[in-house]
């Protein structure tokens, strides 16, 4: 085994692999929150209209079905609009997205009484797209 007798003989280890780490996750917290703010409006615009699909006669820790659809669909349009935010490299949006989630977050544990598995999945999505924004969202600023 040679030893390097110059600097020039030294292999360069690339930055450029460690630039690119955490950008899927940056990605994939911005499909998510695409994808819970539409799921999001939706289920607020069911909770608004009663639909049949909520567990019926249930009892809420304050306000009813309609106020939590109204403040789903609130959340939802918000995820909507961070996501496109956190797409166009904005790093405003990741700090707002990160709020926008945890609120999502404490939204759907309100609403487990209106349909339980559903909420609890939210909320894991939640989570993960929270570790996502917190974790690797410093490179949105760097792109």
């Amino acid at each position: 085994m040679s030893v390097p007798t110059s600097t020039q003989d030294v292999p360069v280890r690339s930055t450029y692999a460690d630039d690119d780490r955490g950008d899927g996750m940056v990605a994939f917290a911005g499909v998510m929150l695409l994808v819970l703010g539409t799921l999001n409006a939706i289920e607020g615009i069911a909770a608004i209209d009663n639909a049949n699909f909520f567990v019926n006669n249930t009892n809420y820790v304050f306000g009813d079905l309609n106020t939590w659809g109204w403040i789903a669909l609130i959340v939802g349009v918000t995820q909507l609009l961070v996501g496109v935010g956190v797409f166009a490299r904005n790093q405003f949006a990741r700090w707002v997205g990160i709020f926008a989630l945890a609120v999502n977050a404490g939204v759907q544990l309100l609403m487990i009484p209106a349909y339980p598995f559903w909420s609890l999945s939210l909320f894991a999505v939640d989570i993960v797209a929270i570790y996502a924004l917190c974790a690797y969202g410093s490179r949105i600023a760097r792109a």
